[in-house]
């Protein structure tokens, strides 16, 4: 097995949890080159990874200003694919902590699919070993499972494995799409063009402060609450595409049914209701660029 891995890593003000990400990375076999997407960081990230800048291994920006999590994402992939020597794209937050041989298990995996395949996503934990950002699975989803594989239809950017000739074919993340969904989109583009496959034995960990399948527009923190928004927007827009008029009719009563529920909440009870009527009606109208 000779192919290799360029890694996509965006970060914002985590420096503690970078540092650790970086140093779990570094470790890992098959790895080509890291590229760092540093989105304007403020706290020592800068200074810290000026570092690396006589390391081989690692490719390291620091952006003048934060262009967001989705624009970041596609950048670095751009970038990735662009000046990077993998035959793969590692797509990860800051706060993705992989397993010692969660790559080599991706390649591995790759290798035995031969390459047929539109993603690959890892088998993602919080710190206690529960599942967290778990991926969308498909009605096929046992048709490799001997090989510790399950079909998938989208997954999250916390670990995903994408083949650059996928990239070149059917181009970047979508940047305008801010954050919260952006790797819904693009991970669903990816496997309505190819099968797609969670693979069981490659593990990170995702080093949130609490695990985010328990987060809800009713009890998310009132300064997250912009997020549903921009999630509601591309859900809609998500579903217009890959789905039918039913699925998005089915998606906006289920999106104004979680604003009205978010109306019992504790506090900001209007702003997670509009959170979720502006986001969306937004997204009926929503058509941003694919860049390739």
């Amino acid at each position: 097995m000779t192919k290799k891995i360029d890694v996509v890593l965006v970060t914002y003000n985590r420096l503690s949890l970078l540092k650790e990400c970086l140093e779990a990375l570094l470790q890992q076999e098959g790895i080509s080159k890291i590229f760092i997407i540093n989105n304007n960081s403020n706290d020592g990230t800068e200074e810290y990874l000026s570092m690396f800048e006589t390391d081989p291994k690692v490719n390291a920006e620091s952006l003048k200003e934060n262009i967001g999590g989705a624009a970041g994402f596609e950048y670095g992939v751009k970038k990735a694919t662009q000046q990077g020597f993998g035959d793969y794209v590692w797509i990860m937050d800051d706060d993705t902590i992989p397993n010692k041989n969660a790559a080599i298990n991706l390649l591995r995996a790759a290798d035995l699919l031969k390459d047929k395949f539109g993603f690959l996503c890892s088998n993602v934990r919080w710190i206690d070993n529960t599942p967290s950002n778990i991926a969308h699975v498909n009605t096929n989803w046992p048709s490799k499972i001997n090989e510790g594989l399950i079909q998938v239809d989208a997954a999250t950017f916390v670990s995903i494995l994408v083949p650059k000739d996928n990239i070149k074919i059917k181009g970047y993340p979508i940047g305008k799409m801010q954050i919260w969904g952006d790797d819904t989109e693009y991970t669903t583009r990816l496997s309505s063009y190819k099968e797609s496959y969670f693979v069981a034995d490659s593990v990170v960990i995702h080093k949130t402060a609490y695990n985010l399948v328990k987060d809800s527009l009713k009890n998310i923190e009132a300064n997250r609450i912009s997020r549903f928004e921009a999630m509601f927007r591309n859900l809609i827009y998500i579903k217009r595409k890959f789905g039918s008029k039913k699925d998005v009719l089915k998606m906006i009563v289920g999106n104004l049914l979680k604003g009205f529920g978010a109306l019992s909440a504790k506090n900001h009870r209007l702003k997670r209701l509009k959170a979720a009527v502006v986001g969306t009606v937004k997204g009926l109208f929503f058509n941003p660029e694919i860049k390739k």
